[in-house]
């Protein structure tokens, strides 16, 4: 039985053991490619946060006592492209208390400065 087939059977209200066998099956593989979804996921995540550890390392390396902003510390790391990286990856460093958060003056206004803890 296809899954076509068993798709009509439901409809049309036919509800034979042919029809629940082929709906088990298909849960069972939908399942097991969930599962495999799953881990592929978090074989990513997890080597992104190891690449991602380096920049940590180099921006605890730059951060001092004066404030820099998100922009300063893309200029000064090597492999942070842009200021939203630098804050994605300076926002984890506040949560993990290594850096702290303060409003500094900018050129067009108050931005965020980021000094070691």
């Amino acid at each position: 039985m296809t899954k076509i087939d068993a798709y009509k059977a439901v409809v049309a209200g036919e509800m034979t053991e042919e029809v629940i066998a082929k709906f088990e099956e298909l849960i069972a593989a939908y399942e097991t490619e969930t599962e495999k979804r799953k881990e592929r996921a978090a074989e990513k995540r997890d080597e992104k946060l190891k690449a991602e550890q380096g920049l940590v390392l180099a921006i605890l390396d730059v951060l001092g006592d004066e404030p820099m902003t998100a922009s300063d510390i893309k200029d000064a790391v090597e492999g942070i492209e842009t200021p939203q990286k630098a804050t994605a990856i300076l926002k984890r460093i506040v949560a993990d208390g290594l850096a702290m958060k303060q409003d500094v003056k900018g050129k067009s206004g108050k931005v965020k400065g980021y000094t070691r803890a």
